[in-house]
């Protein structure tokens, strides 16, 4: 294995030397930022290290799958520590690199003219000037200048970056001596029940697991009954709790299951005394997996608001209602700021088929859509 160490102003521009050197099937070793010059450390120029290896020998290379199959469990082996780390190390350089060019997002005229049609197609999508401009900027660096006006090749450079920042994924395992505990929680109007209801259908009718339901957001009469409802259609018992401590009784009457779904009720990120009622209903449960349910159609600013106010108590994310938007980029917005994994994606009402486990290809595909932009 070779391994060479390559420093960039930027992370744009270091990847482009390692995809130079390395090609594009180098292993990202470690990746840091480090200040260059100045006086005891201080006022250097802000620098990137990016370590990469390769292989000596020749590997086989394998197809980028299509869409790869998959169902509700994950059949996605653990990444290793590693990997899992570099994933985080960038993102945390993505989020610093982003404060630093705040208010400094591309303009119009930035880029050339075949490159600036991108820019605008990722723009409408609704991902961020920041993020755009580094991903236009690892095309502009990593492409030849007559090579941008294949858009195979720049749409998979885009999609190659985004995907790196949806690469967080980890899916719910049922299970196998005790059952596995799963709430929802979320604002109002984001889908927890509808959701639920899938998770729920899919796991007891596609997967045969042993599943039961229990709501604990009895201030909407409508919600309890459409769980109810979903219950009685797929044969799985349905528990209403109005306290913690009914919470954790039907918890035990239930403690012959593989998998325990948690329905919450709606709460307002805003409203303190609906947060601590929350999170005594967790506290009482302990969850294996706490799922921030949020809807795709939200403004990312509130996106962000509502995550950084449930950020403490959840452990994954769901996003919902990707059917009823044209600009999921802001997925990409928030991810880019979070380490907390993707699990599943929603893009419509039918249960259980309107649901999909979260895989970086279907994410990037998601936020970049079907289409490439016109010349």
């Amino acid at each position: 294995m070779r391994v060479r160490r390559f420093v960039g102003d930027n992370v744009a521009e270091t990847m482009g030397k390692v995809k130079r050197e390395l090609g594009s099937e180098a292993v990202i070793l470690q990746t840091r930022e480090f200040r260059e010059g100045g006086f005891l450390g201080l006022f250097g120029k802000l620098r990137v290290e990016i370590t990469a290896a390769i292989e000596e020998k020749p590997v086989v290379a394998h197809k980028d799958p299509e869409e790869p199959e998959m169902n509700l469990v994950s059949d996605v082996k653990e990444k290793t520590g590693g990997l899992q780390e570099e994933i985080i190390s960038m993102r945390r350089m993505l989020e610093k690199m982003n404060q630093r060019m705040e208010g400094l997002g591309a303009e119009k005229g930035d880029w050339p003219a075949i490159l600036q049609r991108w820019a605008d197609h990722l723009q409408g999508r609704g991902i961020n000037e920041n993020l755009v401009k580094l991903l236009i900027g690892h095309v502009q660096q990593t492409l030849l200048p007559e090579e941008w006006t294949d858009d195979a090749q720049v749409y998979a450079r885009i999609e190659a970056n985004v995907r790196q920042i949806c690469g967080q994924i980890g899916l719910i395992q049922p299970g196998i001596n005790k059952p596995r505990i799963v709430a929802l929680i979320g604002a109002t109007g984001v889908g927890k029940t509808t959701t639920i209801g899938k998770l729920a259908a899919g796991f007891s009718i596609v997967d045969r697991r042993k599943v039961a339901l229990i709501t604990a957001d009895t201030y909407r009469v409508a919600a309890v009954e459409q769980l109810r409802t979903f219950g009685e259609i797929i044969g799985v018992p349905v528990e209403v709790v109005m306290t913690p401590k009914g919470l954790s009784e039907a918890l035990n009457l239930h403690s012959d299951k593989e998998l325990i779904f948690i329905d919450t009720a709606g709460r307002s990120p805003h409203h303190d005394l609906h947060m601590s009622e929350l999170r005594a209903f967790l506290d009482k449960a302990k969850p294996d997996f706490t799922m921030l349910v949020m809807s795709a159609t939200t403004q990312f600013a509130d996106q962000l608001r509502i995550y950084n106010r449930f950020e403490g108590l959840a452990t994954h994310l769901i996003f919902t209602k990707l059917d009823e938007t044209g600009s999921a980029g802001s997925i990409l917005n928030l991810l880019g700021q979070t380490t907390l994994p993707t699990a599943y994606l929603t893009n419509g009402q039918n249960v259980p088929d309107d649901i999909e486990a979260a895989t970086p290809y279907r994410m990037a595909h998601q936020i970049l859509g079907e289409e490439m932009p016109h010349a």
